[in-house]
């Protein structure tokens, strides 16, 4: 029962994002209920005193519930769209990732920002947000109050980007949901912030195909975190994890893998099941698993509202949030040229 409160605030929030959602699409105005979960969780952890409890519900969503939902959007995805949306988006990840070393490498030298600092927004501007910082600061041996502006930081243009990108990605790409998806994984920092967008962009525009869209984008620039931890272990000298291989296996995120095993799964039954008597089991059980996973992420979002701390953006110093602008805004940019 200790966790009853803090089970009840996520179902009631859940519940009144849901209804909150259809009461605008009554009017004509598209909200999808994610918006509304990451809101509501945002005024309600900044208002009232979340138990000790509840803050371990939170994490535990944050950790494990966002990370299951994510892997299961593979039932959505065949491997050859896989194959599809990675390949036509590793270029820009590679593109997007030496441009944000670049330009915060640069800023960081003009105004003087500490450079684990700076490595720190880097990582997680140029690939996965939080767990990014979260791995890289164990590597550099950063100390909290770096790894907290670095999380200010990302946390800041993130959440902007949720909100506004999905919009700017329709009225820019002109309906080309693929386009729009990858631009979505590609200019988003976090897999929390990129699935919330994803599902935006989904139940504003009607478009299934730019969340398994952005989620590919976005699990392809995760894995580069296998390849960046151990080069920085190298060039740090970490005695304790000097061939980086303990760090790789502790913060490789592996839903990644997940994704990709359940996208193969959903191949196979497309080749062996689709084509039988069980074609309309099939299809039921793809369609059950797309809900399971899209209520497990909107679930995520309420946690992820509910862990920003307004307040702790005060504390965010002014120039690593212009070197962190500056970066996010590039790689928006940068983004758009590619796909355009």
């Amino acid at each position: 029962m200790k966790y009853a409160k803090g089970t009840s605030l996520f179902v009631i929030t859940l519940f009144t994002s849901v209804i909150l959602s259809n009461a605008f699409l009554l009017k004509n105005y598209i909200i999808s209920p994610a918006f509304f979960c990451i809101v509501i969780g945002l005024l309600v952890g900044n208002v009232i005193s979340v138990s000790k409890y509840t803050n371990q519900l939170i994490n535990f969503v944050l950790t494990n519930i966002l990370k299951v939902g994510i892997a299961l959007l593979g039932i959505g995805l065949s491997i050859h769209e896989l194959f599809r949306y990675g390949l036509s988006s590793l270029l820009l990840i590679v593109i997007n990732i030496l441009l944000v070393f670049f330009i915060l490498l640069l800023l960081g030298k003009v105004f003087k920002i500490s450079k684990n600092l700076i490595i720190l927004i880097t990582m997680g501007t140029s690939i996965c947000g939080v767990t990014a910082i979260a791995a890289t600061s164990t590597i550099i041996r950063s100390n909290q109050t770096d790894t907290g502006y670095a999380i200010g930081v990302v946390t800041i243009f993130g959440l902007i980007a949720v909100l506004v990108y999905p919009h700017m990605a329709q009225y820019i790409f002109g309906g080309n949901d693929i386009n729009a998806g990858i631009f979505l994984g590609a200019a988003i920092h976090d897999t929390a912030q990129v699935s919330a967008a994803g599902l935006i962009y989904q139940e504003t525009f009607s478009s299934p195909v730019a969340l398994e869209a952005s989620m590919t984008t976005k699990l392809l620039r995760n894995s580069f975190l296998i390849i960046l931890i151990p080069l920085l272990t190298y060039f740090y000298e970490n005695k304790k994890n000097k061939n980086g291989s303990n760090s790789v296996l502790k913060f490789f995120p592996f839903f990644v893998l997940g994704f990709i095993l359940i996208s193969l799964f959903r191949t196979a039954g497309d080749i062996f099941i689709a084509n039988t008597h069980y074609q309309e089991e099939w299809k039921n059980f793809i369609i059950i698993i797309k809900y399971i996973s899209k209520y497990m992420i909107l679930i995520s979002m309420i946690a992820l509202g509910l862990k920003i701390k307004i307040n702790k953006f005060k504390q965010v110093g002014f120039k690593p949030i212009i070197a962190g602008f500056v970066a996010a805004a590039a790689v928006g940019v940068s983004s758009i040229i590619f796909l355009s």
